[in-house]
């Protein structure tokens, strides 16, 4: 079990410090709505560890994921961004997500269903929880794609890592899980 939590947390790309564990008690003791994913199992937070008041202080919670990879890389990232809202939105917690997919990581939407099928359903369930995907026009371009071979609810921005440097400097937390 307190693997379990342990994995929770490095998901959330947070770590651990006791000026928050004050931060529970002040929640009603009410059940947390569930938040469902594809594949994303529930993990509790034990009583009297959180950051809710910071969070609620601090809204909305702003992360930008960059993704190169398509294989391991976006996994996490789908992850670590389901684990997120799975904790924030119970708790009436604001955000704003988004994920950059650059180079490797653009691939057309028929390739990608067959090598990743499986992360279709959870992006596609992501995006109705209001995550972003922001496909690098530079890489579609350097790799002969064009907007008919994305799926329909990704954005394209001009470039990839300019994006992430632009929401970095509005505010957002850049998260990049590695390989």
């Amino acid at each position: 079990m307190m693997k379990k939590f342990i994995f929770a947390l490095v998901l959330l790309g947070l770590s651990w410090q006791p000026v928050f564990s004050a931060d529970m008690p002040n929640m009603p003791n009410m059940p947390m709505e569930s938040i469902p994913f594809p594949t994303i199992s529930e993990i509790p937070v034990p009583k009297g560890m959180g950051y809710d008041n910071y969070f609620r202080q601090n809204q909305p919670v702003k992360l930008v994921f960059g993704v190169s990879d398509p294989g391991a890389q976006l996994k996490e990232s789908l992850t670590n961004a389901a684990y997120t809202i799975k904790y924030l939105k119970p708790r009436g917690i604001k955000y704003k997500i988004q994920i950059v997919l650059y180079g490797k990581a653009v691939l057309p939407a028929n390739e990608f269903n067959e090598e990743y099928g499986g992360y279709s359903e959870l992006m596609e369930s992501l995006n109705r929880q209001g995550v972003e995907f922001a496909i690098c026009n530079n890489s579609l371009a350097a790799l002969n794609q064009s907007r008919d071979d994305i799926y329909s609810y990704m954005k394209i921005i001009p470039a990839g890592i300019l994006q992430i440097v632009k929401k970095q400097m509005q505010g957002y937390a850049y998260i990049h899980n590695t390989k």
